[in-house]
């Protein structure tokens, strides 16, 4: 796994994104200080804003909601800007990961010869999941009006809101971040030209779960430096900075080894026959007390991490527990049903590295059965 690349990339996203958000929350009346300075208003079945009628009435109670963040204190315009960034850039890398480890049809990459998604030039072919009246007479206009882009961030809304597990893992676009859905996606050398270059992002690395807390580190790592720097200058962290200070991603030899020392070593004082321990290259050896082993069933050997970012430790966690519950002769779906139930739990104060770390577990899950 090329790092160096992830980064590059990862980084730019994120400018990328913040930069087209940005521009999203000045359309919709907003200036930078967070004032009101144009304001959409109702009309009969939809909306008129900035001298121009739309046809969806849904769209006021969403800009009031975005109001209200927008206008909660000075600091709220970059908050706003940086979450609503994020939330669509988890969603498009959720996307892809799927889409390149066979879970769902094609839908970002890109149709043969050109720089089009496949799922936009399935819609221009009249095949398309969009059922919603007004959101289907939008789609339809658009791609006559050849405005690609707002094609695409319907088709984007419409497939995030009826996906089962993206739906689960990350929410329904249902809130102001629809409002905010950047409008530079399908751009020359965007977001979407980035996921799919396998320069930038190798088609083997999204195949990796450990791809999702190095996306995670890198894109969040300008943030970093800022809050960083503004220690340096005896700058109080905010509760929002507060994540993107902490978060750092713990390579894989250093997760092995606290998971093999850990769930590795209860498991082998209840299963002191097993196979298993040959395959723990850092487990530590050292001599019992005699007390004998902590659990009765594999059930009972839980795996807690209260700081858990991206996921990876879970992660690991899972992968020794499925080949823990295979040993005891659980067939793949009960111990993967067992798992999720009864030995996994991790907490962290950062809502987006959950939704990582829920979707990176749910991932390695569904490799198992693949």
């Amino acid at each position: 796994m090329n790092t160096n690349a992830l980064k590059s990339f990862a980084k730019a996203a994120r400018i990328q994104l913040v930069d087209a958000v940005g521009k999203q929350i000045l359309y919709w009346g907003f200036s930078q200080k967070g004032e009101v300075e144009n304001e959409p208003t109702a009309t009969q079945g939809g909306y008129v804003h900035r001298g121009e009628v739309y046809n969806d009435a849904n769209v006021l109670p969403k800009w009031e909601r975005l109001k209200e963040k927008i206008t909660a204190n000075k600091d709220a315009f970059k908050d706003v800007a940086e979450e609503a960034a994020y939330t669509w850039f988890n969603r498009l890398v959720a996307i892809k990961v799927l889409e390149e480890n066979g879970f769902i049809d094609p839908f970002l990459q890109f149709a043969d010869g050109a720089q089009t998604p496949i799922a936009l030039q399935n819609a221009k072919a009249g095949n398309h999941t969009v059922t919603h009246p007004t959101l289907k007479a939008n789609l339809q206009k658009s791609l006559l009006d050849s405005d690609e882009e707002k094609a695409f961030a319907i088709l984007l809304i419409n497939y995030c809101n009826k996906h089962p597990m993206l739906n689960q893992v990350f929410g329904r676009v249902n809130d102001y971040t629809e409002l905010l859905i950047p409008q530079n996606l399908l751009a020359p050398n965007g977001v979407l030209y980035a996921l799919n270059d396998t320069n930038q992002v190798p088609a083997a690395d999204f195949k990796e779960v450990e791809l999702i807390g190095w996306l995670y580190q890198f894109y969040i790592s300008d943030k970093k430096d800022e809050v960083f720097k503004g220690f340096k200058a005896n700058k109080k962290a905010r509760p929002e900075d507060i994540p993107a200070a902490t978060q750092i991603f713990t390579p894989k030899w250093i997760v092995n080894y606290m998971v093999e020392n850990t769930v590795g070593k209860i498991y082998l004082d209840f299963e002191e026959d097993s196979d298993l321990k040959d395959q723990m290259k850092y487990l530590v050896e050292n001599e019992t007390e005699g007390k004998g082993a902590l659990i009765d069933d594999i059930e009972q050997l839980t795996l807690i991490d209260p700081a858990c970012g991206s996921g990876h430790i879970l992660v690991t966690g899972f992968e020794w527990l499925y080949k823990m519950y295979r040993e005891q002769g659980y067939t793949a779906k009960n111990a993967i049903e067992s798992i999720l139930k009864n030995n996994l739990f991790g907490l962290d104060i950062d809502d987006r590295a959950m939704q990582l770390a829920r979707f990176a577990v749910l991932l390695k899950a569904a490799q198992q059965l693949q």
